[in-house]
């Protein structure tokens, strides 16, 4: 056996948006990519926070590491028009 790690398949890593379970191959992703994955479209209207550290995202470029059964919020920045 050579032990080479690269013939593994990549380890799905589950989290959520929102409530809602979202899962990913990848140990990092962009801002934008975790908002339209869940749904939040177009993501340049929502806001994205972890919501251990209460830490908000203000780049939607930004690359965030991803760890197993995290938590984030996805917040609409404009106001919700009343009727």
């Amino acid at each position: 056996m050579s032990g080479d790690a690269t013939n593994k398949p990549p380890k799905t890593i589950d989290y959520f948006v929102n409530g809602d379970a979202q899962s990913t191959n990848e140990h990092k992703l962009a801002v934008k990519a975790i908002l339209e994955n869940a749904g939040f479209k177009p993501a340049a209207d929502y806001e994205l926070s972890r919501d251990e550290g209460d830490h908000a995202f203000s780049d939607l470029n930004e690359l965030v590491p991803i760890h197993k059964d995290e938590r984030f919020t996805a917040t609409h920045k404009a106001p919700t028009p009343v009727s």
